[in-house]
């Protein structure tokens, strides 16, 4: 059973960092593109470019690095301190507890940007100071919530795959 429910998550761990990668990268993509069709089209007097290019790429840039964030999440592949892995690796089931702790911080952490984001989205629906047409900074602030709940996601998913993978105790291999 330990082995068919990391199975399942394991797939869903590939497939989630898969499409965060992905849509990070399109996200970016579009950003670029509108940089540099802005920088033509300001060549030209009587177009002169977009007034909203500055600010879609900014957001563009936040949403991409935000639901990145989720696949460095999901991948379990979060900054490291090298101190705590070497100690870790000295410990039987050590780098699996690491992994375990790394994980119900994120989780927790997440939890309170999604608190925290859904505050600041409902406070800022009044301001209108977005040069892009139609758009309320509340409505740009929605990524924050969004990427907790991806993120919140992604750890859970590392968790699961954590806790069912077979690992046995590990010799420090310096030794």
């Amino acid at each position: 059973m330990q082995k068919k429910i990391y199975s399942i998550f394991h797939t869903i761990q590939i497939w989630m960092d898969r499409i965060t990668t992905a849509v990070a990268a399109v996200l970016i993509a579009v950003m670029f593109i509108v940089i540099i069709a802005n920088v033509v089209l300001r060549a030209i007097p009587a177009v002169g470019g977009f007034r909203w290019y500055m600010e879609f790429s900014q957001y563009a840039n936040v949403w991409a690095m935000l639901i990145g964030a989720a696949g460095i999440a999901v991948q379990g592949t979060n900054l490291r301190v090298e101190a705590v892995d070497t100690i870790a690796r000295k410990i039987p089931y050590g780098e699996k507890v690491a992994k375990i702790l790394v994980d119900v911080a994120m989780i927790a952490f997440y939890w309170m940007v999604y608190q925290s984001g859904k505050l600041y989205s409902v406070k800022a629906m009044a301001i209108k100071i977005s040069t892009m047409p139609k758009y309320r900074m509340g409505q740009v602030y929605k990524i924050f919530p969004v990427a907790a709940v991806l993120c919140i996601v992604a750890a859970v998913i590392h968790l699961i795959v954590t806790l069912t993978e077979n690992a046995e105790p590990k010799e420090d291999k310096l030794s």
